[in-house]
């Protein structure tokens, strides 16, 4: 009678719900149902021991618990029962990303072993957004079914995104996110997937401003002739400084033409004035970027 009762009250579970949570309501997984005889007779008012097991089914169809727990349900009047089985926070994105079952026991006895079900609206909720999205947010602790990208391990629950970034969630902390691939406008790079690119500031020339070089210095002038240091005296004679006979004042007849030097160069040394911070950014407004467990 024992077996009969509880595969009747099986038969008759009429719907198993996933829910948001609310100020009015638990979250979990309602699980409601008519508990029945062999007769198909109602038992109204009573304790049922029941065992209710969450799991899915990995990529190699090997069983991985999500949560288990046992307790006593009781009817109504009618023979109605309700329950609510609570996953747990952190295992919400466990069931919204993989196909879940709900196995129910009394005992060593399984009673039903079937496909978790959801309402069109709960899976929407659920899997709008798949495992491994990142966007900002405006706050220090991660909402329901997010962590911060700040380096910090996952919870062994989260395994299909252990398995996209390992067993941390990114770092992304003072960092902006950028494509990966190449960039169909200007062809340059952006980093490898889930890898960083430093930095970096792109070749460029300057005109040269107000640069200019200075009068400063001395040269000689030369033709052969006027191969020596002159000095030349207030009454516009010149003068040889050590004497040469070659170089005569011109009053006696032999006043030359001193040649210009021509065109030429003069180096610049030294480098501009140091301007600007330590790194190169667009204006910013600060964020903490999540990642979808």
């Amino acid at each position: 009678m024992k077996t009969k009762l509880l595969l009747m009250l099986c038969l008759f579970c009429a719907s198993i719900s996933n829910y948001a949570q609310s100020s009015a309501s638990q979250s979990g997984i309602a699980v409601q149902g008519i508990a029945r005889d062999a007769n198909n007779t109602a038992l109204t008012n009573q304790t049922i021991n029941l065992t209710f097991t969450l799991y899915y089914l990995d990529a190699s169809s090997i069983e991985q618990l999500i949560n288990k727990v046992t307790r006593n349900v009781t009817t109504d009047a009618f023979g109605v029962f309700s329950d609510v089985i609570d996953p747990t926070a952190v295992n919400n994105s466990v069931i919204a990303n993989n196909t879940a079952y709900l196995r129910i026991e009394k005992g060593s006895e399984v009673i039903s072993d079937e496909k978790l079900r959801h309402v069109p609206y709960a899976i929407a909720a659920n899997n709008g957004v798949p495992t491994g999205s990142i966007m900002p947010f405006i706050g220090t602790v991660a909402p329901e079914g997010w962590v911060l990208c700040n380096g910090a391990a996952l919870p062994t629950t989260a395994k299909a995104l252990i398995a996209l970034v390992g067993s941390n969630a990114p770092n992304l902390q003072g960092m902006f996110l950028r494509g990966t691939g190449t960039s169909p406008v200007n062809n340059q790079p952006g980093p490898a997937l889930k890898g960083t690119q430093n930095d970096e500031i792109k070749s460029h020339s300057h005109a040269k401003g107000s640069l200019s070089t200075d009068t400063a210095g001395n040269h000689n002038h030369a033709d052969g002739i006027f191969d020596k240091v002159m000095s030349i005296t207030g009454n516009n004679t010149v003068n040889a400084v050590d004497g040469d006979s070659q170089l005569v004042q011109p009053d006696l007849g032999y006043a030359r033409t001193m040649p210009t030097t021509g065109n030429h160069t003069h180096n610049i040394t030294g480098s501009t004035a140091d301007t600007g911070g330590t790194e190169t950014r667009p204006v910013s407004y600060g964020v903490n970027y999540i990642i979808k467990l």
